[in-house]
Parts: structure tokens; C-alpha cells; sequence
């Protein structure tokens, strides 16, 4: 088993489920949810994990609001992107 198998980043699976609530409804298509997803995520930290249980367990709730918070900013902030881009086009 590979290293890069075993390893995620924590805030990937947050970015996901961001954009499924939030650009879905939108009518994004599935590629431009992907480019969300990268321009979402190059503006967070990373933060990986073996497994998320034991990284969520040493999280305080305030840590998890944060954390939210943040991918919620940065989806937001891409689909803005997205946007003024998609004017200028």
C-alpha cells in the first residue's frame, strides 16, 4: 500500500459537501464544481490525516465551527470568482 493511499487532507470532504449545498442548486455543472473545489481549496490550509476519527476527536467544537466557517468563506469567495470571470468571458 502506497503512503498517498493512506493520507487525506482534511478539508477536502468539507469543500465537497459545501459545494453541494451551495453551487448545486446554483446549476453549476460537475466540471465547474470542480473548479470550485480547487479554488476553494488552494486558499485553506492543509491539514491531513491517517484517520479522520482521531483527528476529529482531538478538534474542540469551536475548532469544527472554524473550520466550517472557513470552507464556507472559501466556496463562496470561488463561486465569486467563478462569477466575475464568467462577466468578463
Amino acid at each position: 500500500m502506497f503512503i498517498s493511499d493512506q493520507i487525506q487532507n482534511y478539508y477536502e470532504n468539507k469543500v465537497i459537501q459545501a459545494i453541494n449545498e451551495i453551487a448545486r442548486p446554483k446549476g453549476y455543472t460537475e466540471e465547474q464544481m470542480v473548479d470550485l473545489a480547487c479554488l476553494a481549496l488552494n486558499n485553506l490550509p492543509t491539514r491531513y490525516f491517517r484517520h479522520e476519527v482521531d483527528l476529529a476527536f482531538y478538534m474542540s467544537a469551536i475548532e469544527h465551527q472554524e473550520i466550517d466557517n472557513k470552507v464556507r468563506v472559501a466556496v463562496t469567495d470561488a463561486i465569486a470568482f467563478i462569477e466575475s470571470h464568467k462577466a468578463n468571458s
